[in-house]
């Protein structure tokens, strides 16, 4: 309560860190601190952007992945996304970047943790992330793959804005897409690609995915077994310790409406994103769904017609 009192409501997004833990902000990286000494300077996601091109497969979690062959995607750019990590091992394959947010992971799962940061692949992760890693294995962050990525709305050491100062600063910013319908949900809901201004967080990990591929400079983006609850089923790894997010309480409006931004901004900007969940609850009209095989052909169409 102290620690809380001192931080003020204006830091309360940094009230799950550790006491012990804080960062130092640089404008291309920030110095983690642990109990008072430097662990690490971790770069920020920016410093990656339009560092890739053409297609990319961002793996999810949901119980449709247990029904796909990555081997197929073995020659592909590809996100994983929590505990996707899993099915990478199991296939012998390493993704190319991962994206850890989930409080539950680091509590539950922390050897999906692990294996993203041994796997050798981008690792994003948020400050509070990086707080867990220092409570469990600080070493982990010296080993130079790891980048900080942050909510729009939430960074660390910097004020969270109001509702009123967030609409006013990006209502008419051609980068930041809001739900006009949303207001009170700003912080939260809504596109954007600059990851020096953040990402709208949603409720899910598959928005950030979905902002940080554009972000990196991939022009197609597929994403698998994101079910989004709409299965009925938990995760495709049977694991009781790691309880099913509640999807269908958090789809509407939180992850439906960023989802709908994200339309809105491939049209604007003219990237592609698809899902490959056929029974996911996300809508064709707001994401076009298509097959695994659909996928691979437009891939391979697109590259051939840019050759």
């Amino acid at each position: 309560m102290y620690r809380r009192f001192c931080l003020g409501e204006a830091y309360q997004h940094q009230y799950t860190c550790h006491p012990n833990f804080d960062l130092k902000r640089h404008e291309n990286s920030c110095t983690v601190i642990w109990k008072g000494k430097v662990i690490a300077d971790i770069p920020l996601a920016h410093t990656l952007s339009k560092q890739f091109s053409g297609a990319c497969f961002t793996i999810a979690s949901g119980p449709s992945l247990a029904e796909v062959d990555l081997q197929q995607l073995g020659n592909f750019q590809t996100i994983s996304l929590n505990c996707a990590i899993k099915k990478f091992k199991e296939s012998n394959l390493t993704p190319t970047h991962c994206i850890v947010v989930d409080h539950r992971v680091f509590e539950n799962q922390w050897t999906c943790v692990q294996d993203a940061i041994l796997s050798g692949a981008h690792c994003f992760f948020s400050y509070v992330g990086l707080s867990r890693i220092c409570e469990r294995a600080p070493e982990l962050l010296k080993h130079g793959n790891i980048y900080l990525i942050e909510s729009i709305s939430r960074k660390f050491g910097v004020p969270r804005m109001s509702k009123a100062n967030m609409l006013a600063a990006f209502s008419n910013d051609a980068e930041v897409f809001l739900d006009v319908q949303l207001p009170e949900l700003c912080r939260s809901v809504g596109f954007c690609a600059n990851l020096q201004k953040g990402v709208f967080s949603g409720k899910t990990v598959a928005t950030w995915a979905t902002q940080l591929a554009v972000a990196l400079g991939y022009q197609q983006h597929f994403i698998i077994g994101m079910d989004l609850g709409g299965t009925g089923k938990k995760h495709f790894y049977a694991d009781d310790k790691h309880a099913a997010p509640d999807f269908m309480r958090d789809y509407e409006p939180h992850i439906r409406a960023c989802f709908e931004q994200a339309k809105r901004a491939s049209l604007v900007r003219g990237f592609e994103v698809y899902n490959l969940s056929k029974n996911s609850t996300l809508p064709h009209e707001i994401m076009p769904k298509i097959s695994l095989e659909e996928a691979l052909n437009l891939v391979h169409t697109t590259h051939h017609n840019h050759l």
